[in-house]
């Protein structure tokens, strides 16, 4: 399988440094340096140090820096419970499951945060919308958004026993407005928004045909989902909680429910049937 490459995130990216890098920074209390620093934190996953250097210890002009921030992003999707080579090689070994299941299956058993994913997601968005960004970042995007709709459906709808067991905890959960919360199932619209919105930087080769073509399939129902309610300029792909609808969470409830695209039991084979997923 043809691995992505992400110098900023790839362990071992350090494997062939020595002293003599570092001892050529004039400065070890410098930007460079403290970047440096940082990315090394990050490799050891000591996330908490490599967010203490990027966002306390740098400059403010340091912090404006592309490198600084995708460091940054390497961090938080680190606390978010990402193991990026780990997630990449499960999707791409992947031979069935729907998209929410392909998303949320490595989380079974983790504890994980997802708020810090979409710290990473949104550290992101400081380089540059999606148009203007890097194959590289728009790929880490969409695999870190996978990872925020895979971690925030684990922890909505399968919490039971503790960490979950692969499961929904009872029938229609995400129907249910009071188990599963309105501000999760928002966690998991950003998600899947940053998912499909940068998906296209994501080969087959990359995660894998069986993967690539169910992420590809449910983002297209979503959006022929919700463009049958709010007509043909509505869509998915939502990176901005403040664009979030009343009728786009019905509509990822009701995703989330299918057999076919989420975690639940209903009949999501007829697209028209997926408005109704939910009872």
């Amino acid at each position: 399988m043809k691995k992505i490459v992400f110098v900023f995130i790839m362990i071992g990216v350090f494997a062939g440094c020595n002293g003599n890098l570092y001892g050529e920074l004039a400065d070890k209390n410098s930007d460079d340096a403290l970047i440096f620093d940082a990315k090394t934190a990050v490799n050891a996953q000591d996330y908490d140090g490599a967010i203490n250097i990027l966002t306390v210890q740098l400059s403010a002009n340091g912090q404006l820096k592309t490198e600084a921030r995708e460091v940054l992003a390497s961090a938080y999707a680190g606390k978010c419970g990402l193991n990026f080579v780990n997630y990449v090689d499960a999707l791409a070994a992947a031979s069935s499951g729907s998209a929410f299941q392909l998303a949320a299956a490595p989380f079974v058993g983790l504890a994980v945060n997802s708020n810090y994913c979409l710290m990473s997601l949104q550290t992101l968005d400081l380089i540059g919308p999606n148009a203007s960004r890097t194959t590289d970042q728009n790929a880490f995007a969409a695999v870190v958004g996978m990872v925020l709709m895979g971690t925030s459906t684990r922890t909505a709808t399968d919490d039971i026993p503790s960490l979950g067991d692969g499961t929904q905890d009872a029938p229609n959960i995400s129907c249910d407005t009071v188990t599963v919360t309105d501000a999760e199932v928002d966690q998991i619209i950003l998600g899947y928004g940053y998912m499909s919105t940068n998906l296209a930087a994501l080969t087959a080769a990359q995660i894998g045909n069986s993967s690539s073509g169910t992420f590809t399939s449910s983002t297209a129902i979503c959006d022929a989902a919700i463009q049958a309610i709010n007509g043909p300029t509505a869509t998915c792909k939502i990176t901005d909680a403040a664009q979030i609808t009343t009728q786009l969470r019905d509509t990822m409830r009701d995703l989330l429910n299918t057999v076919e695209y989420g975690v639940g039991t209903a009949d999501g084979s007829n697209p028209l049937l997926i408005p109704v997923a939910c009872p």
